[in-house]
């Protein structure tokens, strides 16, 4: 079984309630559900071997949110020259 490191969505030196910030009706939430509930992720725990070595990694679905996010979110292309 593949080890995850804990989401924290109450940091303690932020008072801001991050679950809250996500709006029923937003794409935001629209994708939290998704990837929380709606979609199964399992195949992904069967390629982590860290069961009894090793760190724990991040969740697939943490790491699916962000990706998607950002290419949702059409994030600025690289100028000319740093491609």
């Amino acid at each position: 079984m593949a080890r995850y490191k804990p989401v924290d969505t109450q940091p303690k030196f932020v008072a801001i309630d991050l679950a809250a910030q996500l709006l029923p009706g937003t794409f935001e939430h629209a994708l939290y559900h998704l990837l929380e509930q709606a979609i199964d992720l399992t195949p992904f725990d069967t390629r982590y071997r860290n069961d009894t070595t090793g760190a724990p990694a991040y969740a697939p679905s943490m790491l699916l949110r962000v990706v998607l996010f950002a290419y949702c979110r059409k994030t600025p292309k690289f100028p000319q020259g740093l491609e």
